[in-house]
């Protein structure tokens, strides 16, 4: 039996090749990671190809099509390690942010949070349909930046609402879509963003209008947003 150190360049090339160990070795065989699949020793054998094994090296190596029972891959996790590993203004200290995340969970789980309690707020939208969709979407592209070194009577707000509440930070923002919806304005439709004429600027400065004299933080660059994301959902 021949034993040798397999380094991941070689490893598709090798596939079938591989599938064919016994299945005694499978235990010596089966990765946790790529890197240790890139190095693990492999006997090399002529028993017929195993397939069960092909699989597993396939899916290590991220190859053939996606688990159905898989969680939704939405990059998150990959894009914050990013963000982390580059930094430079900012310094992300990992055992106060495990804490941070732990202490969350529980309160998650003690306040019984859950999508239908999101929708009990009352600017959140009730429904569950496509327009839904859009306004989270909306909302999400929008929601940063609410800083101010105003007071709270001073700050951007959005007054909205049958009793005539003023809203500040996030939900400023959340007070000032529905606003418009209910104006008419087509806010959390990306093809309005792109249609400059009808989604103006001077039309935006409306859609976001202050009770107080300060603005929304970072007009322009939420104006920039809502054209990008606009651009690239019309060419999908």
């Amino acid at each position: 039996m021949k034993v040798r150190a397999v380094p991941p360049g070689v490893l598709v090339s090798r596939m079938h090749g591989l599938a064919r160990q016994r299945p005694r070795d499978r235990a010596f065989l089966a990765p946790r990671t790529l890197s240790e699949l890139g190095f693990l020793a492999f006997s090399m054998s002529d028993d017929e190809v195993d397939y069960e094994l092909l699989d597993l090296l396939r899916k290590s190596l991220g190859l053939g099509p996606p688990d159905p029972n898989a969680a939704p891959e939405t990059k998150v996790l990959r894009d914050a390690e990013f963000i982390y590993n580059h930094s430079y203004d900012v310094a992300l200290d990992m055992r106060h942010t495990k804490v941070a995340a732990i202490s969350l969970l529980q309160q998650l789980k003690e306040r019984g949070y859950s999508t239908k309690a999101w929708a009990e707020h009352a600017l959140h939208p009730k429904a569950r349909d496509e327009c839904t969709v859009n306004f989270i979407f909306t909302m999400d592209l929008l929601n940063f930046s609410f800083w101010s070194e105003k007071s709270k009577e001073e700050r951007f707000s959005v007054k909205y609402g049958e009793e005539g509440k003023s809203w500040t930070g996030y939900w400023s923002l959340v007070a000032a879509l529905q606003r418009a919806l209910d104006e008419g304005i087509p806010i959390t439709t990306p093809s309005f963003w792109v249609d400059e004429e009808a989604c103006s600027e001077e039309v935006l400065r409306k859609v976001f209008r202050s009770e107080t004299d300060e603005e929304i933080p970072l007009f322009k660059e939420r104006v920039q947003c809502l054209r990008e994301a606009g651009r690239v959902l019309e060419e999908v």
